[in-house]
């Protein structure tokens, strides 16, 4: 064989191989980048349940509030009745 049909070779087995380890390269980063997804998604999860918690505990709350507000509403008209002769 001549040195240039060689040369040629070895360059054309450069490129597949330089091809080769950026396609490997490629693939790891999607790997990577696909598992922090995964764990972004669980952590948005877990905030998203957090705050539906924390809605819920608000509305209780504030029903509680209200009751407790009727409740003196209802004192405060029952003092007033009472003061009236």
């Amino acid at each position: 064989m001549k040195l240039q049909t060689i040369l040629t070779y070895l360059a054309a087995a450069a490129i597949f191989v330089g091809w080769g380890i950026t396609w490997a390269n490629q693939n790891a980063k999607i790997a990577e980048n696909r598992a922090c997804i995964v764990v972004l998604n669980r952590r948005v999860d877990d905030v998203s349940q957090q705050a539906t918690d924390s809605e819920k505990t608000i509305v209780r709350m504030e029903t509680k509030i209200e009751y407790i507000i009727k409740g003196v509403d209802e004192i405060k008209a029952e003092v007033k009745s009472q003061r009236v002769p």
